[in-house]
């Protein structure tokens, strides 16, 4: 595969989740009076967009300080100009099924060092569950001042923890892919299985998970300060622990809903969940749409020049 039929190959996805970003939007103004949320954008303080707009980024920074972290777990060292080049590409595979598109960033670095896809499969795996943790971690702090969602909450909690344990421990492990040999189809990839899970064992130490998910509940709550900010800006008012709640609660939400970028189900449970925090319709919907622009679409942009310039690097 070169570049241009890398491109070729995500092209679709990411037309196809900007297709659904725009029907979402449309949606959002039509459940709301569009000459209300105008009329809210209108009163809105300027001088706090800057800081909106460099929480989403800081956000990305921590995350690649744990996405190194991780390389050298697993004994790889890339080039930095070329890392950090393959993991800005990977932001702009955010708005595919579940982020699976991030699995492009496995692609990217065996064609440059010769990284086998089992173990950059299992970076990319322990990236999104530690995220999806420190979420959790994040919602449940939340929940202390709204309580919605809390069950909903607890089952994700423990899907994330048999996956964990699945990942952990080898016996437990073995049993599992024993069940799933049965089929003929997953049994032709046994030993790409096997040594997945070996790697992501690596990953997956007391240590290692203490600092991964601590790194992703700072950088999470970044972006629950968006929402903070944003309310405040629109001239409303909403707690801290409030905002973190909405922000990590329709994240988690949005990713197991397997959607391109959770679009459609996150907008509805932000706009819902400020609703229900006492936040006005249209000033909720104003809101949804600043907030997901600077914690979406704003990485994706990022990711498309990352892409762009990766592809010039690996492929001249």
């Amino acid at each position: 595969m070169n570049g241009n039929e890398i491109s070729e190959k995500y092209r679709k996805p990411l037309f196809s989740g900007v297709v659904i970003g725009m029907v979402v939007l449309v949606v959002l103004l039509m459940l709301s009076d569009i000459r209300g949320v105008i009329g809210v954008f209108s009163r809105f303080e300027l001088r706090i967009l800057p800081l909106i707009l460099v929480l989403a980024p800081l956000n990305y920074i921590l995350r690649f300080i744990k996405w190194n972290y991780y390389l050298k777990l697993a004994g790889l060292r890339p080039d930095p100009k070329v890392n950090r080049l393959i993991f800005m590409s990977g932001l702009s595979m955010t708005i595919t099924p579940g982020k699976l598109g991030e699995l492009l960033k496995c692609y990217l670095l065996r064609e440059h060092m010769g990284a086998p896809y089992s173990t950059t499969s299992s970076i990319v795996m322990a990236e999104r569950l530690t995220d999806a943790i420190a979420m959790v971690i994040l919602a449940a702090f939340g929940s202390l001042a709204y309580r919605q969602g809390i069950y909903a909450l607890l089952v994700i909690s423990f899907l994330l923890f048999i996956v964990l344990i699945l990942f952990r421990f080898d016996g437990i492990f073995r049993s599992f892919s024993g069940l799933a040999g049965k089929t003929a189809f997953l049994k032709r990839f046994a030993g790409f299985l096997t040594a997945f899970q070996q790697n992501a064992k690596k990953l997956f130490t007391v240590k290692s998970l203490i600092f991964a998910v601590g790194i992703g509940v700072l950088s999470w709550g970044l972006e629950g300060l968006v929402i903070f900010l944003a309310v405040k800006a629109f001239g409303g008012d909403i707690s801290v622990l409030g905002s973190v709640f909405v922000v990590s609660f329709s994240s988690l939400l949005g990713g197991v809903s397997f959607l391109p970028g959770g679009l459609g189900v996150a907008e509805g449970s932000i706009m819902a969940l400020l609703v229900l925090t006492g936040v006005g319709k249209e000033m909720a919907a104003a809101t949804t749409l600043l907030t997901r622009f600077s914690t979406l679409w704003l990485g994706v942009g990022i990711g498309l020049v990352g892409l762009y310039l990766v592809q010039k690097e690996l492929f001249k």
